[in-house]
């Protein structure tokens, strides 16, 4: 059995192809393109300009004349969602071909270029977004030479002093598996009192959740898997096998009113099964929501996941989860991290 979020097999992965419409627009000019253009599960049908001078329009005529490219989800239903931002789900596709092909061109010698000629772009960005740190749990935890004690709690003093509102500490696992959390009770002992902030722990089954109460802990999370091989491999369960255990912690946890966050791994892709269904994530994410987890992280756990296969999954997961409840997780194996976060947001305010 793995350690937690574990990257098995990523050596078997395919890379990432390069995206050819980054090298449409020559140093001169912009070379025509009339086409149909297909990227992950958006489907666009746009132009570009046919010379330089065509290219000087100013970003907010372009907004509304070009931008109108049509736009829709294959494979998916559309929505009046609660969320508000749906409809603008595809626009980040088209927007970041807009900025790549022309920064640099028609713009280098406007003085207000960041301030005013691409504020649309950032629209339906939130003005606010909510960051949970898990990097003195998820970041430690597969590291092989062991980290003292005393380092991982002023780890986790500094990530509070920079503001975060949110620090996952520690996670109660068996030391066999994962020894690098071996001190879990130690840690929090050390940092329970600490004022402003939330400091969650892992806890796998209810014999790990009662240590972490035992041991100070205000609040808790639970880790399930979308892919029936990873839960196995990396909790030695199937997912039923888990979600019966979590539903033992969130009861446990209501009775001593602690709140419970879950964690769906694998959202787009496993290393053993490879792909991964949106029906698969949303069932896993409506049974932690319905056991009485207040929030459900969204977690790409290999880093294959890309603006066009996470908004057929959010789509999924939306249909049967408040949008409220959700936060996204996006590791950055293949350099898609931002990109996934981007386009997340600007479908709703996820956590981060």
């Amino acid at each position: 059995m793995s350690s937690l979020e574990q990257p098995l097999g990523l050596d078997k992965l395919p890379s990432l192809s390069n995206i050819d419409w980054l090298n449409r627009c020559s140093s001169s000019a912009c070379r025509p393109i009339e086409e149909d253009t297909v990227m992950g599960s958006c489907w666009i049908e746009g132009r570009s300009c046919s010379s330089s001078n065509s290219c000087d329009e100013d970003s907010e005529e372009y907004r509304q004349e070009t931008l109108p490219w049509k736009r829709q989800m294959r494979g998916t239903s559309k929505r009046t969602s609660n969320a508000g931002r749906n409809s603008v789900a595809c626009g980040i596709v088209n927007d970041l071909r807009y900025l790549s092909n022309h920064q640099g061109h028609s713009y280098s010698n406007d003085k207000d270029i960041g301030a005013t000629k691409y504020k649309w772009f950032f629209e339906d960005i939130p003005r606010y977004v909510k960051v949970v740190e898990v990097g003195p749990r998820d970041g430690l935890q597969n590291e092989k030479i062991i980290v003292p004690t005393s380092v991982k709690v002023e780890l986790i003093r500094k990530l509070i002093s920079s503001g975060l509102p949110v620090v996952e500490a520690t996670s109660f696992v068996s030391p066999k598996w994962v020894p690098q959390l071996a001190d879990a009770s130690d840690v929090i002992e050390a940092v329970k009192n600490f004022e402003g902030v939330n400091l969650p722990v892992l806890t796998p089954n209810l014999k790990g959740f009662k240590a972490a109460v035992a041991a100070g802990a205000k609040e808790v999370a639970v880790f399930a898997s979308a892919s029936e091989s990873f839960s196995k491999s990396n909790i030695n369960c199937s997912i039923e096998e888990s979600l019966s255990r979590y539903r033992a912690v969130t009861s446990s946890a209501k009775e001593l009113s602690i709140p419970v966050r879950g964690y769906v791994s694998c959202i787009v892709g496993c290393p053993v099964e490879g792909s991964i269904s949106p029906s698969k994530v949303a069932y896993v994410a409506k049974e932690l929501h319905d056991m009485g987890c207040f929030e459900i992280s969204l977690g790409d756990t290999i880093g294959v996941a890309t603006p066009g296969n996470v908004l057929p999954m959010l789509e999924a997961v939306m249909a049967v989860v408040p949008v409220e409840k959700l936060a996204v997780h996006f590791h950055d194996t293949y350099g898609q991290a931002l990109s996934n976060i981007l386009v997340s947001l600007q479908v709703s305010n996820f956590s981060l």
